[in-house]
């Protein structure tokens, strides 16, 4: 009990010479990036383990390997040791990969997911890569946003027949 009220205590003052009060302290929550981090940028959505999405709403990078998030209700407060501005919702992460080869987007061309889905491209930007690791990340509220290879695509999803 003392070395859970010990530790309390350290991250409450952490917290506190970060600039918060000391209310806003201890209603901080803790939550973690999952995977590799490479700091933020505007808009982009980060899953989080055991469900969540973190929306960053500023642009400040740096590298961390499954940072802590503390956020006090849905505003972040930090990640890692930088102090950042961002917002936590409700959503989930859908995980698949492209399923050939992937040679960026150009308006209307099609691509297959493993998971049956068919993602009509609605932008230009060209990359290759073959069998690319896909994340559709779904946000309560919002349309779903797809990232290949890391990179936000627009365009729709579609089921496959």
């Amino acid at each position: 009990m003392f070395q859970l009220l010990q530790v309390t205590r350290t991250f409450g003052a952490a917290l506190v010479a970060l600039g918060l009060t000391a209310s806003a302290a201890n209603a901080a929550e803790r939550y973690q990036i999952e995977g590799t981090f490479d700091g933020c940028e505007f808009g982009k959505y980060y899953a989080l383990l055991g469900g969540g999405i973190l929306e960053c709403q500023e642009y400040n990078y740096f590298y961390e390997f499954m940072p802590e998030v503390i956020a006090s209700g849905l505003q972040v407060i930090t990640i890692g040791k930088q102090r950042i501005n961002g917002r936590l919702h409700k959503g989930s992460v859908i995980k698949t990969k492209v399923s050939d080869s992937f040679e960026g987007c150009e308006f209307d061309k099609t691509y297959r997911f493993d998971n049956g889905l068919i993602f009509k491209c609605m932008t230009y930007s060209y990359s290759y890569s073959y069998r690319p690791d896909v994340k559709i990340i779904v946000v309560e509220g919002t349309k779903p946003t797809v990232y290949i290879n890391n990179q936000k695509y627009d365009g729709m999803l579609f089921r496959g027949r």
